[in-house]
């Protein structure tokens, strides 16, 4: 596996809540995902790499076993449905093995004994919680200064928010000032177009915008009026959170005309990554955040991950999730910020 550039992408996902359930389902099947193969599929080297080492998923290597892996979602599917009796929403192939459809019940329990089906777990709802300050992450008196000061945290970090989009034109997010960003090597995110203005959402301070919605559409949740079909923020919690740890510093704050000084993000020369999966009105479903995370994935070292997603079995793990995940990207993790 080729080495990659030293950058880091800092994951912040925040608590997700149980609300309800959706009309989709998750689906695992047996096999490896690309970051724990280690072969034994005839015609497919391994994939996974060891702990010290990074994966490249724009090689061959992996695009063909993930091309692999979600043929094989297809013909399963294929084999047990007849078309237009289902939808295939997304097929999980970097961090899990399976997919999210959109079936009926009676579906489902033909899916639970299909040969090589591990598990089918009905979809549900999800809401966002924010608990966190630069004094419970102990920046203050541990990374700051070990990173050229508050001002400077973040240089050469990505952070990527599995939220709920971003407000690309607010000052927190310009790129247009005294220390203008360059290029970043060899990030792979993908960056949407407003429909609306024709405006690209990245900026050089965001360089990566993606929503997720099939499978709110799918369930009859999604209002394109109010949920917007693009990471644009819908109630402005991403965007507040993006702030909170990217925003540019020295920004004025002011409201119904007063002034309350001047406001930064906890590492406020990093850039920003938007993964939209959560919604003003329902909050998210969890195959929309999972396919979220496995563009993550695809983005980014996926080394880290994988610790992650080794100590849990089943896809509900996504409501628990605390907080924070360090994922590093393009390269090693750092002592510094965030």
């Amino acid at each position: 596996m080729r080495s990659l550039d030293c950058a880091c992408m800092v994951l912040m996902l925040f608590v997700l809540i149980i609300v309800g359930k959706g009309e989709i389902y998750i689906v695992t099947v047996e096999g490896e995902p690309v970051i724990s193969y280690r072969g034994g599929v005839n015609g497919f080297e391994p994939t996974a790499v060891e702990a010290d080492e990074e994966i490249d998923v724009t090689s061959e290597l992996v695009t063909s076993y993930s091309r692999h892996l979600e043929k094989k979602h297809d013909m399963l599917l294929g084999l047990l449905f007849d078309r237009g009796t289902y939808k295939k929403l997304y097929s999980y192939r970097h961090l899990i093995n399976g997919f999210a459809i959109h079936i009926s019940p009676e579906q489902a329990e033909i899916l639970r004994q299909a040969p090589g089906v591990k598990s089918v777990q009905r979809d549900w709802k999800v809401k966002r919680l924010t608990t966190h300050t630069p004094q419970f992450l102990g920046l203050p008196t541990g990374v700051w200064p070990t990173g050229g000061g508050f001002d400077r945290a973040g240089e050469d970090i990505i952070i990527g928010f599995v939220d709920s989009g971003i407000f690309p034109h607010h000052p927190s997010f310009g790129s247009h000032h005294s220390d203008p960003y360059g290029a970043v090597p060899k990030y792979r995110g993908k960056c949407e177009v407003d429909p609306d203005t024709k405006r690209d959402f990245c900026n050089g301070k965001i360089i990566g915008a993606q929503h997720f919605a099939e499978a709110a559409i799918a369930a009859g949740a999604f209002n394109p009026e109010i949920d917007f079909a693009s990471p644009l923020d819908g109630d402005g919690h991403g965007s507040h959170t993006a702030a909170i740890a990217a925003g540019n510093n020295g920004i004025p704050v002011r409201m119904h005309g007063y002034e309350y000084g001047k406001a930064s993000g906890m590492a406020p020369r990093a850039r920003i990554a938007v993964y939209k999966a959560l919604y003003r009105l329902f909050g998210g479903f969890v195959s929309d955040v999972v396919a979220a995370i496995e563009q993550v994935g695809m983005h980014s070292n996926l080394n880290s991950t994988r610790k992650k997603m080794n100590q849990v079995q089943a896809i509900s793990v996504v409501a628990d999730f605390v907080s924070i995940s360090t994922v590093p990207i393009l390269g090693h993790e750092r002592d510094h910020p965030l």
